[in-house]
């Protein structure tokens, strides 16, 4: 215990400024706490994963072994295995918001995630933080985020960078059990009532004006009673203990009021919109890079028709020689509730990938879209030589038109964040990355609830061979003209002349 008290007083400190003028210090945690509380979780989370998987498997396929027959494939995959994958993949993203910054793990660790103003992140900030693990995981075992933790003076990792976060260590109830340990239980008792009455009200349960006020009278009393001990030579072994108990209540007083509904209109009406406006000329750039990318590929492959192998397996190639494609017949193979979850999956996971990527200064964006354009033109040029191009272009109609524009949409996002990193202006490298992931992550939300949509028409009308094609277009082209809508803010009652209607 007293070791573990001294590597407390060694660890990295960040000074967070707060209205009374006394700094509050939050200790920082460092590689081997950070890694003790993902090994917790990531034990936890694939216990339950595994837990749930083994019980459907009972309930569903009637044993622990994962036979899966033929009847029951779709059954378990939407009712067994997806909801097995949520829980691994979806545990920190959940957790953390509903923890107020806690795991399970980070609990068991004693540490807590926080913004660099010492509060409780946004759940924004905490979505930032996880969907930067797709880099940060890289390329196996988190080599970049362990790298960036190691060599980094405030040990984060880069989730945290864009999210602007710390990982700090949760002192006061580490001391709180030393001083238990010690039997001595009059220790601190003032001030441990004080960080109770804080934590009541932070959980807004039971409590009301009277005791809000005198949380705040047990800040301002905190704060002398610190800057009182700060000034003499010797603290007494108290103020360790007063140091966890003012942070905690700074994180209490200056929590801001969040009302979800007001939260969630500003973001489509105003945030959003206002997003993209910024990003303009990186939407112009990227669909320009993507339509000539695309007329590239399918020149190639016209000009020279054995480059198709460098663009697409064997087996479509095949396919498409005997003078059918992939996608025929793909409902009797898989049922459309298993492919819509898979295409929808798929293509959130690309347009995450395509943003993510832009730390590279923006070449892993401008990398992916000038690929996945090759690629589109080379085999729509491919399958026109066989004469199946209007096949494929019916398959594609209904939700093409909103899937490009969003993977397009998410490398323009992408390509923001990597000119942050090259032009930060007035601002230093990592605010002005925080910033531009921050105005990114807003814009993924509504490309996510789009590409969510294109996921169930991709499985239920695309491969339908008795949708018409003028069907198809309609659904195409109103599902577009239906996202512009949604990315302007007039869905919502921005006015068009970008001020709000009243």
């Amino acid at each position: 215990m007293n070791a573990v008290a001294r590597g407390l007083e060694s660890a990295p400190t960040l000074g967070v400024a707060s209205a009374t003028g006394v700094e509050a210090h939050l200790v920082l945690a460092g590689p081997g706490a950070r890694s003790l509380a993902f090994l917790l979780d990531w034990l936890i989370r694939t216990a339950l994963a595994l837990t749930y998987a083994l019980l459907a498997s009972r309930l569903i396929l009637g044993n622990f072994r994962f036979d899966i027959g033929p009847d029951d494939e779709a059954l378990w995959y939407l009712a067994g295995a997806m909801p097995a994958t949520l829980i691994y993949l979806l545990y920190h993203l959940i957790l953390e918001p509903l923890m107020a910054g806690r795991t399970p793990g980070k609990r068991l660790a004693g540490l807590r995630i926080l913004t660099l103003d010492g509060l409780v992140p946004t759940s924004g900030a905490l979505i930032t933080r996880n969907i930067f693990r797709m880099i940060d995981s890289m390329p196996v075992f988190y080599v970049v985020g362990l790298l960036f933790v190691f060599f980094g003076r405030q040990h984060l990792r880069l989730g945290d960078i864009a999210a602007g976060t710390v990982l700090a260590v949760e002192r006061a109830p580490f001391l709180e059990k030393l001083a238990r340990w010690r039997r001595d239980l009059t220790a601190h008792g003032e001030w441990r009532a004080a960080r109770q009455r804080a934590a009541a009200l932070s959980r807004r349960r039971g409590t009301g004006v009277d005791d809000a006020l005198a949380v705040v009278d047990d800040y301002r009393r905190a704060a002398h009673a610190l800057a009182t001990s700060r000034q003499t030579t010797s603290p007494a072994r108290p103020a360790e203990y007063l140091e966890a108990v003012y942070s905690d209540l700074h994180d209490t007083v200056h929590r801001p009021a969040r009302r979800l509904p007001l939260l969630l209109l500003s973001l489509f009406r105003d945030r959003i919109p206002d997003a993209l406006s910024v990003m303009k000329v990186h939407i112009l750039s990227v669909t320009l890079l993507f339509i000539v990318s695309t007329v590239t590929g399918a020149w190639l492959v016209y000009s020279y028709p054995d480059l198709i192998a460098l663009f697409a397996s064997p087996q479509l190639i095949a396919t498409v020689e005997r003078g059918e494609l992939w996608t025929d017949g793909l409902l009797n193979v898989t049922p459309s509730a298993v492919l819509s979850v898979s295409i929808l999956t798929n293509n959130i996971v690309v347009a995450f990938f395509a943003f993510c990527s832009g730390i590279v200064f923006g070449l892993g964006t401008f990398y992916l879209i000038g690929t996945n354009g090759l690629s589109l033109g080379a085999i729509f040029a491919f399958t026109t030589q066989h004469e199946l191009g209007g096949r494929l272009f019916d398959f594609i109609a209904a939700h093409g038109f909103v899937e490009l524009s969003c993977i397009c949409i998410a490398g323009a996002a992408g390509s923001y964040l990597g000119e942050a990193l090259i032009r930060p202006g007035e601002r230093t490298r990592s605010e002005a990355f925080r910033a531009a992931a921050a105005e990114g992550i807003r814009v993924m939300l509504v490309v996510t609830l789009l590409l969510l949509i294109c996921g169930f028409i991709e499985g239920y009308v695309s491969p339908d061979p008795e949708v018409p094609r003028w069907a198809r277009l309609t659904i195409g082209v109103g599902y577009w003209l239906f996202m512009i809508s949604l990315l302007r803010g007039y869905v919502f009652g921005r006015s068009r002349g970008g001020e709000i209607a009243i």
